[in-house]
């Protein structure tokens, strides 16, 4: 996830609009899932701050043989956090398309409208990024380039070069291609079918092919190659991680044919059933699973928990609508984005304490927030919303506008008192 925040549609209310006798009402407007996004982007940041302190020989985490390091160590579930929420988000209006609930998503609109909102932003981090670390031309342009193609994840050398956590925009750009192409063809021929048990059967028939594409490919990576785990584009490229995403898709389908939790009760046991199996995802990875299927049970038990708040007839819980979380989640992709840069130019000021001592991994991940948060504010005004303005220039299509058309005629109308005279 990369962490974008698409602007999130209303859902879906089940028995054509209008709720059930004695159901209460749906929620309208967004689905609340802002807490989410924020808190994500935080705890990552929290993360590196705390890799950023290992020390000695034999870089030793300074919380280790603590409840707090294998906790922060397991942190790395909120990145795919990130997918389940773009595989249900911009999954959700293609569903409803091929339901027959909702208008078709021409590709063209949807694919410019994912670039304008991430590409900007993410060219620039990039730029900037390789341009103070490769200060003499020609440079490293091999990694260059293949940030700007978004195939640094297919190399193993340079997936976490220049900037560590683009890795994430690289594995996205490739889903927002996938989902472009496959729900064009799902809007185009599933309202055919002559019922809506099957149009849901042929979505989630669809996206189960796309998780056992993944699962297959990991069992090859794991049993039959026996990739090494440093195999970081091995475990970190898009069809690794095409599971998960798959795993939202399946949120957005159900969500899409009208499923909504009835109650508070039905609502808390999905989201203690979500913890549960993220729970057990944790036991597995202690236990010698391979990391990569860790990820899919991570996957899987955030997919519930998000479940229990999207799909419910009320309103979640409020720390998810409160005000700092949702501004926090306006800008958390410019926080992710920007937050590794910053903390290598404060580590570059000497500022931070040296590693060794918990206690300067405090003062890290407080400094860095500190820093990083504002940023994003200023990022986010100057250089995001800036760049989604280009929509502008755009039909719902994603045809460009013609501002050279003629006005069309407007016919003055006739006041009746001047009986059709001046």
């Amino acid at each position: 996830m990369t962490v974008p925040n698409p602007q999130q549609p209303n859902p879906q209310q089940p028995n054509g609009g209008q709720p059930a006798s004695g159901q209460a009402k749906p929620q309208q407007g967004k689905f609340n899932l802002e807490g989410y996004r924020a808190v994500a982007a935080i705890v990552v940041v929290v993360f590196h701050a705390y890799q950023h302190n290992r020390y000695g020989e034999h870089w030793f985490w300074p919380l280790e043989g603590t409840f707090w390091h294998h906790a922060l160590m397991n942190t790395d579930m909120l990145v795919d956090m990130f997918f389940i929420l773009s595989g249900f988000l911009l999954g959700y209006p293609y569903a409803k398309a091929a339901l027959g609930v909702g208008k078709p998503k021409p590709a063209r609109a949807f694919l410019l409208r994912r670039a304008v909102r991430l590409i900007p932003l993410y060219l620039i981090v990039v730029l900037v990024v390789w341009a103070i670390s490769n200060p003499v031309l020609p440079g490293d342009w091999r990694d260059l380039v293949l940030h700007l193609t978004f195939t640094h994840v297919w190399s193993n050398e340079k997936i976490f070069y220049t900037n560590g956590p683009a890795w994430t925009l690289g594995v996205e750009a490739y889903f927002y291609v996938l989902l472009a192409v496959l729900g064009a063809w799902a809007q185009r021929r599933l309202p055919r079918m002559r019922s809506k048990s099957a149009q849901v059967t042929a979505l989630l028939t669809g996206t189960a092919v796309l998780i056992a594409i993944s699962l297959v490919y990991k069992f090859w990576a794991v049993y039959a190659m026996r990739f090494p785990v440093d195999g970081w584009s091995i475990w970190f490229n898009p069809i690794a991680k095409l599971d998960i995403f798959a795993i939202g898709l399946l949120l957005a389908i159900a969500c899409a044919a009208g499923l909504r939790w009835p109650n508070a009760g039905v609502r808390t046991l999905v989201g203690l059933s979500g913890a549960g199996v993220i729970t057990l995802g944790i036991w597995l990875r202690y236990n010698h699973m391979p990391e990569t299927f860790s990820h899919t049970f991570f996957g899987a038990g955030i997919m519930l928990v998000v479940a229990a708040t999207a799909l419910s007839l009320a309103d979640g819980p409020r720390w998810l609508r409160w005000a700092p979380m949702v501004s926090l989640s306006t800008v958390s992709y410019s926080i992710y984005l920007w937050h590794e840069p910053i903390l290598r130019v404060i580590d570059g000021t000497r500022l931070l304490p040296r590693p060794g001592d918990p206690a300067a991994f405090y003062v890290t991940a407080v400094v860095l927030v500190a820093v990083a948060v504002p940023v994003a504010y200023l990022s986010y005004r100057v250089i995001e919303v800036p760049a989604q303005r280009v929509m502008g220039a755009f039909d719902r299509q994603g045809r460009p506008r013609d501002y050279y058309l003629p006005l069309p005629s407007v016919t003055r109308p006739v006041n009746p008192s001047h009986n059709g005279h001046l």
